[in-house]
């Protein structure tokens, strides 16, 4: 596939303005990013072992029921470096059909059970699936049925919830699980001025510990990039310029 050649550039370039933004804002240490093997295997190896918080995905993308994109995971973490952080999304409501709901239920309990038995790190990114009803309260039931399950990933990643539902979260987590690292924040594609009402609706709450929010950060650019609309250095000053308005946003989040 003649595109594939591009994309693995577009990653490895994207990582270029995460690490200028990152220089930028002086948060080295405090900085990650979330890449596949597939296309970003180069940019996975130029940033191990710099410090940065390192989520690589294994889900096959938009699988539903969930399924691994490269088979076994037992044997995939194998040949991980032990810093990088198992990343897996499941679109899973609390609704679902029994049999849906069990078979995606047995595999993230073999994802966890494959990351306790291997050391790694799991994310475990959650989003309730279009044309089903979605709520707080409901991604609040199905954390505390994967919690039931014996399920404690290090991390969760969740959309935006409201003020009361980040209040709800931290509580739930607090009881169900204190050594839980924390919570990041997806975006689904969401405008900078949804993202500033959503991380102005987690200020305050010390389980929320950052966002990952690709396309809002990348996803206009890339597409004029694979387009030869703009060339290079374009691209990284448009992706460095987003990063650096997210951080922004960030750092202001609850202030009036």
């Amino acid at each position: 596939m003649p595109w594939c050649g591009h994309i693995s550039t577009l990653k490895t370039l994207i990582l270029q303005a995460s690490r200028e933004a990152v220089h930028t804002a002086g948060l080295q240490g405090k900085a990650g990013l979330l890449c596949d093997g597939t296309f970003g295997q180069d940019a996975l190896n130029a940033i191990t072992g710099a410090g940065w918080w390192i989520g690589r995905p294994i889900e096959l993308p938009g699988s539903r029921p969930l399924a691994m994109e490269h088979g076994n995971i037992g044997s995939q973490l194998i040949g991980w470096p032990q810093e990088h952080i198992v990343k897996c999304l499941v679109f899973f409501h609390p609704e679902d059909a029994y049999s849906l709901r069990l078979e995606q239920e047995q595999k993230i309990i073999e994802v966890y059970r494959a990351c306790c038995q291997s050391g790694h790190e799991l994310l475990l990114e959650v989003i309730l699936p279009a044309g089903m009803p979605r709520s707080d309260e409901l991604y609040l039931r199905a954390i505390s049925r994967f919690y039931n399950l014996g399920v404690y990933p290090d991390w969760w990643k969740l959309p935006p919830l409201a003020s009361e539902g980040w209040a709800a979260l931290n509580k739930l987590i607090e009881r169900r699980d204190p050594h839980c690292r924390g919570v990041v924040i997806l975006g689904l594609d969401a405008s900078l001025e949804a993202l500033r009402t959503g991380f102005n609706a987690a200020a305050g709450y010390p389980i929320v510990k950052g966002f990952a929010v690709g396309r809002t950060l990348f996803g206009d650019a890339s597409l004029a990039w694979l387009k030869r609309d703009i060339d290079d250095t374009q691209l990284i000053a448009r992706i460095r310029d987003n990063y650096l308005q997210l951080i922004t946003l960030w750092r202001e989040r609850g202030q009036k």
